[in-house]
């Protein structure tokens, strides 16, 4: 760090903790990670029949399913929800190490509310995220995670779409400042199955406004052109204090 004329990080957190570790404020920039736009501009293909209909509330998970996702909180979650009724389903795009735990922990727990569907490239996962009613985001709670701001975040908010944001700290911060969404504790089912049931009843008229204010935040201030564009400016003013 000493070495180095500039420091780019990918968060507020991350910025914190190197001025408190003594790097210096003017020798840090917060540039946000971008989405792959081109792939989730448009959704292209179907989504499959086991997909379920308007008639459920469908929340989205699109991604890797690991130690650090956490998702048995979903499978709570899920429980919840059906012992009360409720029409929300958890949709599970993906792969990973725990989908096969995970899917045979919803069958011995007969959740008919949780679907899980197999891993799909990423220019066929707008179709997938287009589709649903809101996206969720989650990892367990963790000092690090409070920090970093998961990349299907940007992916989420560049479709449009409300998020459920089960990410505490900086990633929370996002989705509350842009008011793209609603906000739960990470590893807590209790506040997963409220926040999931809120954004049931919420009206679609007021759905479709979190989801445009999620995607104009993320035009604003976390789009390839405005990151490509503050990397320029940094290029430039570095290149000048060398020269």
């Amino acid at each position: 760090y000493r070495r180095m004329n500039h420091i780019v990080v990918l968060s507020p957190g991350f910025k914190r903790l190197l001025l408190q570790r003594g790097v210096p404020e003017a020798k840090l920039s917060v540039i946000y990670n971008w989405a792959d736009e081109a792939s989730l501009a448009s959704p292209v293909g179907q989504v499959p029949a086991e997909f379920p209909s308007s008639k459920q509330f469908r929340i989205v998970f699109a991604g890797n399913m690991g130690k650090a996702q956490a998702l048995d909180t979903v499978l709570n979650a899920a429980a919840l929800l059906q012992a009360r009724g409720s029409r929300v389903c958890w949709v599970m795009l993906g792969g990973g190490v725990e989908v096969e735990r995970l899917k045979a922990e919803a069958e011995k727990r007969q959740l008919t509310n949780v679907v899980f569907l197999p891993p799909v490239p990423m220019t066929e996962v707008g179709a997938y995220l287009h589709s649903a009613d809101a996206l969720l985001v989650h990892l367990r709670k963790d000092p690090l995670f409070e920090i970093t701001i998961p990349s299907k975040t940007q992916a989420y908010m560049t479709v449009g779409k409300p998020l459920l944001m089960a990410v505490d700290g900086d990633a929370a911060d996002l989705v509350r400042q842009s008011g793209g969404g609603v906000v739960a504790e990470s590893e807590n089912a209790e506040a997963l199955a409220q926040a999931a049931e809120q954004l049931a009843l919420t009206t679609p008229g007021d759905l479709v406004a979190m989801g445009q204010n999620a995607q104009s935040h993320y035009r604003q201030h976390l789009a390839l052109a405005v990151g490509a564009g503050r990397f320029a400016a940094l290029f430039r003013q570095l290149a000048k204090c060398v020269a």
